[in-house]
């Protein structure tokens, strides 16, 4: 089940990063750096409004809806989503003084927190529920009603504005959509004690939601506030095609590997769960550890190919070391994490986030002044190195989770092969742009996969090994079959 949903979560990842890969594409070539940069500060703001006010349903739904078929919280979350819309404009005043923005980008911010806020809560609903297809068709609807609209906008020279618009406006097309999905079935009714557990687990979720979301924009935030809004277009388009790309594996298990482990611990505790907990960890970093190498042996190739010329230098500079960021912070998000949600101990969250978030605003000013574009890079993985440290370490005063070393250790050995000989191929081979790029993945890919099935990683040896026993034995059952249907016919 884990590997069906997975694939299913892993389906949705890549329409979702492919159709933001052309968008990249395209409106980093549309628009200006300045104006991208207004698109860029507009969604980091947008997402920690949205994880101030909403982070707390959607955590509180995943982690209580999946306790069971016979939980249903739907209308609660909504009920609980309403009541902190009320509060978004107090937040959105407080954002415009902050920010100085003009009253339309102010009207265009709110159009994206609230959209983003309703579109998670509904997607983690039917996560709970393990309602995989309509997730997988959700994710797509909206990269596709996002890129259309943007692309409206753009033809319209509704500029910056009009993206972050335009994207706030595909999430509630997308949540109408799926309305239907969501609602499926018998609903219950509002029960209030489940709204009073949801605060009580949600406050400290609300606070670290808020921690997280700002450790997640605050690189591009100074960058915009010491570099300029051009510079922040040019380092948040770098670190959006990165992100995009290393976060797909790592969402597409997590989001499978979570609403199993805690059905089996709700019903076994720590000993149930740990066998979901060790093939997810090894699922996990068998999937992001090759992505993270090979993006960053690749990404200059790819930059020169996706990325407008505006933006070209600076992420072939910057993208092969925010890889590395993304890969630790995948490891916080989508592993460690997972203990504190099965722990329901909500307020460790808050203690790794603000513990990284201190780390993050330190080291990025230091080295932003020093080494710009680079320093904000350099500064990311150096927190997020330390947040997966300490995050490991908080997992002693939650559930403990499965190592496992030796699994870790053939994964690390098919990537240190996979990257030797994209390497050679570069060196060799490489002349630069798509050409280098798509030799560089495809040898990667190829040579990979041998490794990991040599290795068995993941189990893919065994798997290989069973797929081509049935396929004898189809084999043989067919030839079986020809040869009694052959001598059925002789004798007649």
């Amino acid at each position: 089940m884990l590997l069906r949903h997975a694939s299913h979560y892993l389906f949705s990842s890549i329409v979702s990063a492919g159709l933001g890969l052309v968008s990249v594409v395209v409106f980093t070539r549309a628009l200006s750096d300045a104006e991208y940069g207004i698109y860029v500060i507009g969604t980091s703001t947008a997402g920690i409004l949205s994880a101030i006010l909403f982070a707390w349903i959607r955590l509180s739904v995943l982690r209580f809806q999946s306790e069971g078929a016979s939980i249903d919280i739907r209308v609660t979350a909504f009920v609980a989503y309403g009541l902190a819309a009320v509060l978004s404009p107090i937040l959105l005043v407080i954002a415009a003084i902050l920010t100085s923005a003009s009253p339309a980008r102010i009207l265009a911010t709110a159009a994206f927190t609230l959209g983003l806020g309703l579109f998670e809560v509904g997607q983690e609903i039917l996560k709970a529920q393990q309602k995989t297809r309509s997730f997988m068709l959700g994710t797509a609807m909206r990269a596709c009603s996002a890129f259309l609209l943007c692309l409206a906008s753009v033809r319209l020279g509704w500029g910056g504005v009009g993206q972050l618009a335009a994207a706030g406006a595909a999430y509630f097309v997308t949540s109408a959509a799926l309305s239907r999905s969501v609602l499926s079935g018998p609903v219950a009714s509002i029960d209030t004690n489940d709204l009073k557990r949801f605060a009580v687990y949600g406050v400290p979720i609300a606070l670290s939601g808020c921690v997280y979301s700002l450790h997640a924009a605050l690189d591009r935030l100074i960058v915009a506030g010491i570099l300029g809004e051009g510079a922040a277009g040019q380092y948040g388009a770098a670190a959006d095609l990165v992100r995009q790309i290393i976060l797909l594996p790592s969402t597409s298990v997590a989001s499978a590997a979570l609403p199993l482990a805690v059905a089996a611990f709700a019903q076994g505790g720590i000993i149930a769960a740990r066998p979901h907990l060790e093939r997810s960890a090894e699922l996990l970093f068998a999937m992001l550890l090759p992505a993270t190498v090979g993006l960053a042996l690749v990404s200059p190739d790819l930059a020169n190919f996706v990325l407008g010329p505006d933006f070209r230098a600076t992420a072939g500079t910057v993208m092969p070391i925010l890889c590395f960021a993304w890969l630790f912070q995948a490891i916080s998000h989508s592993f460690v994490h997972t203990s504190f949600h099965l722990a329901q101990r909500p307020i460790l969250l808050v203690c790794h986030g603000a513990a990284t978030l201190a780390v993050n605003g330190v080291a990025t000013v230091i080295l932003v002044f020093r080494f710009g574009f680079v320093g904000a890079a350099a500064a990311l993985v150096l927190s997020e190195a330390f947040g997966a440290l300490l995050g490991l370490v908080l997992t002693r005063f939650a559930c403990p989770l499965p190592l496992v070393p030796t699994r870790l250790l053939r994964i690390a050995g098919a990537t240190g092969g996979m990257a030797v000989l994209v390497y050679f191929v570069g060196a060799q081979w490489g002349g630069g742009g798509i050409y280098s790029a798509a030799l560089k993945v495809g040898s990667g890919v190829a040579i990979y996969a041998c490794l990991a099935v040599l290795f068995d990683v993941a189990g893919m040896r065994r798997r290989a090994f069973a797929l081509a026993s049935a396929a004898r034995q189809r084999y043989r059952d067919q030839f079986t079959r020809s040869k009694v249907r052959a001598s059925a016919s002789s004798l007649t």
